[in-house]
């Protein structure tokens, strides 16, 4: 098959968007297509190496360009947006060019997974795969207090998604001529049904290499003290303050340590809300850490603590899966779908002060049954097998197969 993928966000060895976009370009042509892929020139160097090192002749990597003023308003959060159209606007006109010369069997957008900035490949007018994607998750207004003065962009981001699912015919019109909508959480599910998608699909983005597991389930002595983890960027939207706060409510005599991996723009507060929720000798913050570290961290951890006030589908839960670590999130957004109900807790959101306290009660259940977070992280173990990036691409293989028989307007749609 003749595939054409548009990755925005493409690198290797790399997390979350580029990661995905890379192993969606690598893992379709493993499986025998021949695949160009669509992406920026950030990271051109990486990938050029690394398809050297494969030699892999049906892996066509194809770098689109935008003006250089457009590369330098990158940096300013409204100029994220006007990046993202502006490439979409060449790449489409680059794959128009392309398709004449190749005529491609299958157009797959994966990255960006934004629903709203949707993509301009529609335009080709051949059968179209669209995400896995996120975008339609919002913060709770509720615990707006956790953001501290980066709320005023989760009130700008908000507006924006509404702006460019009203204005935005790449976002419309996408929905409308994809022939499958893939996408990663129930918030975005009910979005693409909103603005018009024909035939979405529940579909977890996050995957796993298989290298990337332990060679058996990491078997836990239990200890007096109960060792959690926390792992993620520094951003506001991640929640590491409920976190800490939660903890400092923990009943006196459960003895733990917190271990946070991270950093980011919320760098300067971590020591202040360590000393501000009197967590001092309980919490070891390392900064960002070399990734063998980190995978040493999910293997000597007996909790993996994130509650994400706003996450399409954080890979961290399956990386601390793969490692057999029982977890506590929150029952919303990515958390709630990507974390199977007897892999952990997931904590409703309600008030501030009773999701505080059902975090904390939930650290105090798993402290004091041992076996319950066994059984859990047998079960998150078991399952992430399940979420490899071989198996994930075998089933989007299933979908290229079947959409590629029909024309968009031929479809039938799926419930």
């Amino acid at each position: 098959m003749k595939l054409l993928l548009s990755a925005y966000a493409c690198e290797p060895h790399r997390g979350s968007e580029p990661g995905n976009g890379w192993n969606w370009a690598l893992s379709t042509a493993k499986m025998g297509h021949e695949v160009w892929c669509l992406t920026t020139t950030e990271g051109r160097d990486k990938i050029e190496r690394e398809v050297e090192l494969l030699a892999m002749p049906n892996l066509h990597i194809v770098f689109v360009d935008v003006p250089a003023w457009i590369n330098k308003v990158y940096k300013y959060q409204p100029g994220v947006y006007l990046h993202y159209m502006v490439w979409q606007h060449r790449a489409y006109l680059q794959a128009k060019e392309l398709d004449q010369r190749i005529n491609f069997d299958l157009v797959h957008h994966v990255t960006l997974g934004s629903l709203q900035m949707g993509t301009a490949l529609w335009r080709l007018n051949k059968p179209l795969i669209f995400g896995p994607t996120g975008g339609g998750q919002e913060a709770p207004r509720a615990f707006k207090k956790y953001f501290y003065r980066w709320w005023k962009m989760e009130v700008f981001r908000t507006l924006t998604s509404e702006l460019l699912l009203a204005l935005n015919p790449n976002a419309r019109k996408a929905m409308r001529h994809a022939s499958l909508v893939l996408t990663t959480n129930q918030d975005t599910y009910d979005m693409a049904q909103r603005v018009g998608a024909l035939n979405p699909k529940m579909f977890l983005d996050t995957s796993l290499p298989e290298d990337f597991y332990p060679e058996a389930y990491p078997e836990r002595i239990p200890d007096e003290t109960m060792k959690i983890l926390w792992v993620g960027r520094l951003f506001a939207r991640k929640g590491l303050p409920l976190v800490l706060e939660a903890l400092s409510k923990v009943r006196p005599d459960v003895n733990f340590e917190l271990t946070i991996l991270g950093d980011g723009p919320m760098h300067d507060f971590v020591p202040r809300w360590i000393e501000e929720y009197k967590l001092q000798g309980k919490v070891t913050w390392k900064g960002q850490v070399p990734w063998e570290e980190v995978k040493r961290a999910y293997t000597q951890s007996d909790l993996f603590l994130f509650c994400s006030l706003r996450d399409s589908s954080a890979a961290q839960f399956l990386e601390a899966m793969a490692y057999g670590l029982p977890i506590v999130t929150l029952d919303l957004h990515g958390g709630k779908n990507l974390v199977p109900d007897d892999a952990g807790i997931k904590v409703p959101v309600t008030t501030v002060p009773q999701t505080v306290h059902d975090i904390a009660a939930a650290v105090e259940k798993l402290y004091d049954q041992p076996l319950l977070r066994r059984q859990m992280g047998m079960t998150g173990y078991k399952f992430s097998k399940s979420q490899t990036w071989t198996l994930k691409t075998q089933h989007i293989n299933e979908f290229y197969s079947k959409y590629t028989q029909a024309q968009p307007a031929e479809l039938t749609i799926e419930h």
